[in-house]
């Protein structure tokens, strides 16, 4: 997750290419052979957005997920881990095919936004969850945000 100095998170406007369905997630990825997590990370956010020099992240948050992507099935354990950066405006630096037909650009959104806005954001709740990083902190140890009644909802 990037969040700038105003606690705006950066988020992706996607668009799955089977279905035409738009929506709104952090940037991120796989983690490639042999990369540590902030390595990937680092890699991620360059790729998607041109930050280069992305300082280490904590690590916050975990989940296990499967999900529809492109007409198949993805199946995912994710490690998120919160970077503060200067707002800035995103432009890719390199992205596959498949992130080239299915980016249609980049918001950054407060906490309070996205608990208000009908477009739909990956995760559902990440509105309520960025408020709670905001308000508390981050975890000592990240939590898994996949598991009912383990974090905030308000």
């Amino acid at each position: 997750m990037l969040v700038d100095p105003d606690g705006r998170l950066l988020l992706v406007h996607g668009r799955d290419p089977a279905t035409g369905a738009r929506y709104w997630y952090p940037v991120g990825g796989g983690i490639e052979l042999g990369e540590t997590l902030h390595e990937a990370a680092a890699r991620e956010a360059w790729e998607e957005t041109g930050l280069d020099g992305l300082p280490v992240g904590v690590h916050v948050w975990t989940r296990d997920l499967t999900y529809g992507h492109a007409g198949r099935t993805v199946e995912v354990h994710e490690d998120w881990l919160h970077h503060a950066v200067a707002c800035f405006d995103p432009s890719p630096a390199r992205l596959t095919d498949g992130e080239s037909e299915s980016i249609l650009g980049f918001r950054w959104w407060t906490a309070r936004e996205l608990r208000a806005t009908q477009d739909t954001v990956y995760p559902p709740d990440l509105g309520a969850l960025l408020r709670a990083l905001q308000e508390h902190g981050c975890p000592l140890a990240p939590i898994d945000i996949g598991t009912p009644g383990m974090h905030s909802e308000g």
